[in-house]
C-alpha cells in the first residue's frame, strides 16, 4: 500500500509535465527548456520560487492606505486600502475612492512603520489618487510595467484586504479593456481571476518579474453576482494620471469639441453609411460640432464617424471617452474619419476640458 502511493502516477505526470512546460514559458524558461524536457517537480519548485521572489520584491512596495477624517474635534479613521510606491521620493499611488472625502492620511509599511502622507492629487474619472509620504526614509518603489501583459500571464494581486496585513492572491490575466462596467468614467480595464477583496483597492497588480502591471479597482459585479471577476487600471494610465497630478496637482483633460450618437440612437444612424459602403466597427458618428472649439477649426461635420484619435482606434463611445482621456491638451492629434464614402484624415490641436 505504501509503495502503491509514493508510485507516481503516469497520467497525473504527463499533465503536470504539460503544465509545468505551460508555467515555464509564463517566466520564460520555455526558451531554454522544451515541456518533455522539464522534471514537473523542478518545474513547480521554480515557479513556487519565481512566485515568493515577486511577492517578497512587492511587500517592500507594498503599503495600507489610512484615511482619516476630523469629526468633533478628533481624527477619525473612515477607510482604508492599498496603495504603492512608484517613486524613490515616496510617491503612492492608489485609487481615488480610498482617499475620497479624508483630510488626513497614513500609510502602513509591511514591517508595521506607521507614517503620514500628504495628498497631491486625485482624479475621480480614473478613480486614482496619488500621495506623497512625508517621512525622512528611503523608498523601494515598484517599476510600473506599461506594456500590456498578455491575456495568460500569471499575475499576483497584492494588497492589504481586510486590514490583515501583506496578502498575496494568484491568478491569470483574462482580459484586456474591458469597460461598460458602471466603476468610473474612463474604463479600460485589465481583467483578472486573481482573488480581490475589501481592501485591496489600490493596491498592484504584479507579474513574475515584481512590476506593477495594473492598480486593481474592483471586486466582481454587483449587478450579477459574479464573484471571480477582479479589474485593474492599465499602469500606462497610472503613470499619466501620476505623472500629471506631480506636474499639475490634477489631471488636465483634452476636448475635441463634438456631441455624438447615444448607443440607442446611432444603429438607426448608421444604416444610410452601411449603404453606402461603410464596413468599419466604429459607431461613434458626430451628431453636432461646435463653434469655436478643436473640431470646428478641424473642419468635422455632422455625419462624420470618427475612426480613431491619435493611435486609439475607436469602437463605440467608452472608447472615444478613453482616447480623449489619454490624450494630451495641446498636442496636435491626427483624427481619421468616414466621410461620405470615403476614409480620410484631418488634424486638431486638443485644448484642456
Amino acid at each position: 500500500m505504501t509503495n502503491t502511493l509514493r508510485r507516481p502516477n503516469l497520467g497525473s505526470l504527463g499533465l503536470a509535465s504539460a503544465a509545468a512546460g505551460l508555467l515555464a514559458a509564463s517566466f520564460g524558461l520555455g526558451q531554454r527548456y522544451a515541456p518533455t524536457q522539464l522534471d514537473p517537480r523542478k518545474a513547480a519548485a521554480q515557479v513556487s520560487e519565481a512566485l515568493q521572489t515577486a511577492s517578497a520584491d512587492a511587500a517592500r512596495s507594498v503599503v495600507q492606505v489610512e484615511a482619516f477624517r476630523r469629526s468633533r474635534g478628533r481624527l477619525r479613521k473612515i477607510l482604508d486600502g492599498s496603495g504603492v510606491v512608484i517613486d524613490e521620493s515616496g510617491l503612492v499611488v492608489t485609487n481615488h475612492h480610498v482617499i475620497a472625502g479624508a483630510t488626513a492620511f497614513r500609510v502602513v509599511f509591511t514591517s508595521g512603520e506607521r507614517c503620514d502622507a500628504e495628498l497631491l492629487g486625485s482624479d475621480e474619472s480614473t478613480d486614482l489618487a496619488l500621495l506623497r509620504v512625508t517621512a525622512d526614509r528611503e523608498f523601494e518603489p515598484m517599476a510600473l510595467r506599461t506594456e500590456l501583459p498578455p491575456v495568460g500571464e500569471l499575475v499576483l494581486a497584492v494588497g492589504n484586504p481586510l486590514s490583515l496585513g501583506h496578502t498575496v492572491t494568484l491568478g491569470v490575466v483574462n482580459g484586456h479593456g474591458r469597460n461598460n462596467l458602471d466603476i468610473a468614467e474612463y474604463e479600460n480595464y485589465i481583467q483578472t481571476d486573481a482573488a480581490i477583496n475589501p481592501g485591496n483597492s489600490g493596491g498592484p497588480l504584479v507579474d513574475v518579474e515584481g512590476r506593477a502591471v495594473g492598480i486593481t479597482v474592483a471586486v466582481g459585479l454587483a449587478s450579477n453576482g459574479d464573484e471571480g471577476l477582479a479589474f485593474a487600471i492599465p499602469a500606462s494610465m497610472v503613470r499619466k494620471v501620476a505623472d500629471e497630478i506631480e506636474a499639475h496637482g490634477r489631471v488636465r483633460r483634452a476636448y475635441l469639441g463634438v456631441g455624438t450618437f447615444s448607443r440607442w440612437e446611432v444603429s438607426r444612424s448608421l444604416r444610410a453609411d452601411r449603404e453606402a459602403g461603410y464596413t468599419g466597427e466604429s459607431n461613434v458618428k458626430v451628431r453636432s460640432v461646435y463653434p469655436d472649439t478643436p473640431a470646428a477649426t478641424a473642419k468635422l461635420r455632422e455625419g462624420d464617424i470618427l475612426l480613431s484619435i491619435g493611435s486609439r482606434r475607436l469602437t463605440n463611445s467608452q472608447s472615444f471617452t478613453n482616447a480623449l482621456i489619454e490624450a494630451t491638451p495641446g498636442e496636435e492629434t491626427t483624427i481619421r474619419i468616414w466621410r461620405s464614402g470615403r476614409v480620410m484624415n484631418v488634424s486638431a490641436v486638443l485644448i484642456e476640458r
